[in-house]
């Protein structure tokens, strides 16, 4: 049987503003209204029984009573609890070895030049949640000596940038899909007629638009909090993209040491 709540939106062209007004009435109180007669019902809302009759037709119902059959289950699910997904912490861990091991198959060391040469780091995110990872970024790399500029998540100051940076610098693009138009439109054009940035993207999609543009491109998963579809979507955890930006600016550091000892064998010979 279909959950009440998927039947009211996939049929919600079908009702009037009256049906809606019931609708909402009886998805707000299901175990008050599951105790009521079709009269008494009819009754406390001010319509005809009909009109309710007509509803549960229109809602893919048989009838009232199997109207009330679904309210009872539907205020039964509201007394349970929301069941975070309970194998969370696993899976997080399972994601977290994922990432360490796509982080030990790639070669970093042409990005890590190229950000040690930099003047400036500039970060570009596409929404709130990619703001977030930007500011990470920009303050672990402040916390080994590289100035990093996070631009606010607006077009033109992605453009604004391109026009004071200088050769050599750095240009973060954290976007969650990799496939936003807009974005890709916007970095093709400076790939064409700016020679300054060295371009790396950080996405959430391994085979995006935006990664076929850039110089350097860098995946991190995520990880959904539930398993109840209700509550699934938007709901995911980050970890996984602030863990490999961990992981890249330890080895960054590495990589800076490794350059250091090179210097003083050369001198020393």
């Amino acid at each position: 049987m279909a959950d009440l709540r998927s039947m009211v939106y996939d049929n919600s062209n079908k009702l009037n503003d009256s049906e809606k007004q019931i609708v909402q009435f009886v998805l707000n109180n299901p175990k008050d209204c599951s105790r009521l007669s079709l009269a008494k019902l009819a009754k406390k809302l001010y319509v005809s029984e009909s009109a309710i009759f007509r509803l549960c037709k229109k809602l893919g119902l048989s009838g009232y009573s199997e109207l009330k059959f679904d309210l009872i289950e539907l205020a039964q699910s509201r007394q349970k609890p929301i069941k975070i997904e309970n194998n969370f912490a696993r899976e997080l861990s399972r994601v977290n070895d994922d990432v360490l091991k796509y982080f030990k198959q790639r070669d970093f060391n042409s990005l890590y030049r190229e950000l040690e040469n930099a003047g400036t780091v500039y970060i570009y995110s596409t929404d709130w949640q990619q703001e977030l990872i930007a500011q990470y970024l920009a303050h672990e790399l402040f916390v080994v000596g590289k100035h990093a500029t996070v631009l606010p998540s607006a077009l033109d100051e992605l453009k604004a940038a391109s026009r004071f940076a200088k050769k050599g610098d750095v240009l973060f693009i954290i976007s969650f899909t990799g496939n936003n138009k807009t974005i890709n439109e916007e970095i093709t054009k400076l790939e064409l007629v700016n020679d300054k940035f060295r371009c790396v993207s950080f996405t959430n999609m391994k085979q995006n638009k935006l990664a076929s543009l850039v110089q350097h491109n860098i995946y991190f998963p995520t990880i959904a909090f539930t398993d109840d579809a209700d509550y699934k979507s938007g709901k995911v955890a980050f970890t996984p993209a602030y863990y490999l930006i961990d992981l890249l600016i330890s080895e960054y550091v590495a990589w800076q040491q490794s350059q250091g000892e090179d210097v003083e064998i050369n001198v020393g010979n």
